[in-house]
């Protein structure tokens, strides 16, 4: 079973971590592109307008928090969807749009920001949380499914910059990209682990990892540009 590790020495391998960066990158630049101030793209679809103005997004499963991510993680998506590497009816266009320059101060200016903690969910069957916590602790060895805290951090609270917190994130929206992911919808993880842990998992089982890491506090802010040291 592959560990964070060996993730990462593959990825390195692969070019993944080699997306060159500007040395300095603008928030408030980021700021502006956000509010759709910036003439790359049109008003109507601005950051904000699906995201939030703090990155927090929405339990619809189509827009996921932003708020305090890595900014290297946020930017690479951004490259992806540009690449057509990670396939999106709405990112795709969008990114296509935005200069390098822009997606860097864009995931920077989101990287930066804070939003009010997760409100606790109602009714949600604590079976299905210990589940999704045994799967993120230990993973499931019988289907070689690595654990998820070997790259997403303890409690889902990230590994930047490379890999995302998951800790607060919207179960739909987890959901959904373990469909994609499953699907072959999205095909943008280092050497191809989410492709095959999703294909791994059972339906109950992709569901208690939602209901789990939704139950979870998101990590502080980082605060980092996406310049790799």
């Amino acid at each position: 079973m592959r560990n964070c590790r060996d993730i990462l020495l593959g990825a390195a391998l692969a070019g993944t971590l080699s997306i060159p960066v500007h040395a300095q990158t603008n928030p408030e630049r980021g700021r502006q592109v956000v509010l759709g101030a910036a003439s790359a793209i049109a008003p109507r679809s601005a950051c904000h307008t699906c995201h939030g103005l703090h990155g927090a997004g929405d339990s619809s499963g189509a827009f996921p928090r932003l708020t305090g991510q890595s900014a290297w993680y946020l930017y690479k998506q951004l490259k992806d969807y540009a690449s057509g590497e990670r396939q999106n009816d709405i990112m795709s266009p969008i990114a296509k749009s935005l200069t390098d320059r822009q997606m860097q101060d864009v995931a920077d200016y989101y990287a930066r920001q804070s939003a009010d903690p997760i409100a606790a969910a109602s009714r949600v069957d604590p079976l299905l949380l210990q589940r999704g916590g045994s799967i993120s602790a230990m993973g499931l060895h019988d289907r070689s499914v690595a654990a998820c805290v070997n790259c997403h951090g303890p409690a889902g609270t990230g590994l930047p910059p490379s890999f995302p917190y998951l800790a607060g994130q919207y179960a739909p929206y987890i959901e959904l990209q373990f469909q994609f992911w499953k699907d072959g919808a999205r095909r943008n993880s280092p050497v191809g682990v989410m492709e095959h842990i999703a294909q791994q998992l059972t339906e109950d089982e992709i569901r208690s990892l939602a209901a789990y890491f939704a139950s979870l506090q998101p990590p502080a802010p980082q605060r980092q540009a996406t310049t790799q040291r």
